[in-house]
């Protein structure tokens, strides 16, 4: 009978081996052996991703393709999303761990002027766990009860090129309000489940995502999910280059009671302006853009601000980002904004396209556009982001009407 129970448990131990080969964590580190469909004798690049900033990408090994097959081998300190790049100009991204990782890649599937590609990745466990989270989130996207949402999209992207198409893009935005309001909060309750079931996987990091920023999240959410993760999802480089910026730059360098930084941007006649040298007992400072509906949407009621107030010492400087300077100027003039403009441009220009934000812009952590900063005449943050109603009500209280 002890014979046989052994023989029994040994069967059951080498199945259970043979059916899940990949899925096991080797203390030596990591394997990652890969079949390629529709290129060969070419480079496959193995990446940290650096996130929206290129100069920070590290290339953790790099080898060549052969007979449409590749293999790496290191080891990581804890698990985390890394970039496969394919004759720099061909990408996707999966999550690492010290295992046994298989990749089939078929590039014959390839969409044409897209750079990313599908693939089919086994062996790690967090990866796994990733593709459950973001299935089960964009459920919510697929859904038929939200399919009209796509006609508002598509007329989006349009104003975004072409500021003709605006006016009919914000009627059919309120129109669909209540059910894009509905179908985002199921995405967001997806998102938080996940996250809150799995803080210690680097895979709630990147499930959450760029989701954790100001304009999403309320100020006791991104208290909550900064200081939820833990383990090794604290350890992954979104966690320590993107959340904890958003996380210091809203409680810590630039939230209500620090000093704003200063800066010199050149207004419209291409002469500087610095924001120490605005005299104004307060002063409203707006990243916009030419293209963002909802910044342009806040300009009549800040124009009667401005009108109510100027006289008595409110000043708005609005600086201009992510935007093309002919188009800039075009909206500065459509719109007949009276105050004073900048532009922050020193982002990429993609064609008329600026798809980055210029430095100040970054280094006032603006993640979304409109954002807002209302400060005293030392710069010292009164508001952050406030609502219509926030502003006004502050105003009423600074002046006294």
């Amino acid at each position: 009978m002890n014979k046989l129970f052994f023989i029994i448990v040994l069967m059951v131990t080498v199945c259970s081996c043979k059916k899940q080969p990949n899925t096991i964590i080797n203390a030596d580190g990591y394997t990652i052996s890969g079949n390629i469909k529709g290129l060969s004798n070419v480079y496959i690049k193995l990446t940290k991703a650096g996130f929206k900033d290129k100069s920070k990408i590290v290339v953790l090994d790099s080898t060549k393709i052969v007979n449409g097959k590749f293999e790496f081998n290191g080891k990581v300190n804890h698990p985390d999303m890394v970039n496969l790049v394919v004759e720099s100009k061909f990408r996707t991204n999966f999550i690492i761990e010290n295992s046994n990782i298989k990749i089939d890649i078929d590039l014959t599937q390839k969409q044409e002027r897209s750079p990313y590609f599908k693939f089919i990745v086994t062996g790690s466990k967090s990866h796994d766990l990733y593709q459950k989270g973001d299935a089960e989130c964009m459920a919510v996207f697929n859904s038929p009860k939200y399919k009209q949402l796509d006609s508002l999209k598509a007329l989006l992207a349009k104003a975004k090129k072409d500021t003709s198409y605006l006016a009919k893009a914000q009627k059919l935005k309120v129109e669909l309000s209540p059910l894009s309001k509905e179908r985002s909060e199921s995405y967001k309750n997806k998102k938080y489940d996940f996250v809150r079931n799995n803080p210690s996987d680097p895979s709630a990091v990147y499930i959450l995502g760029y989701f954790y920023s100001e304009v999403r999240m309320s100020e006791k959410e991104l208290k909550e999910f900064y200081n939820l993760f833990k383990g090794d999802a604290r350890k992954t480089v979104f966690f320590t280059s993107y959340i904890t910026k958003v996380y210091k730059d809203y409680f810590e360098k630039l939230g209500v009671g620090s000093i704003a930084p200063d800066f010199t941007l050149n207004n419209i006649n291409g002469e500087p302006v610095s924001l120490s040298k605005v005299k104004a007992k307060y002063k409203l400072v707006d990243f916009w853009a030419s293209w963002c509906i909802p910044c342009r949407k806040a300009f009549p009621h800040l124009i009667e601000l401005r009108n109510k107030y100027n006289n008595d010492g409110f000043e708005i400087i609005g600086i201009g980002t992510a935007d093309a300077e002919d188009k800039w100027l075009k909206a500065i003039n459509e719109d007949k904004t009276p105050w004073i403009h900048v532009l922050d441009k020193n982002g990429i220009i993609n064609g008329d396209l600026a798809v980055k934000k210029g430095d100040v812009s970054k280094n006032y952590g603006v993640t979304f556009l409109p954002t807002t900063f209302l400060m005293d005449s030392q710069d010292k943050i009164i508001l952050r982001n406030p609502t219509k109603n926030e502003l006004d009500a502050k105003l009423i209280e600074l002046f006294g009407h």
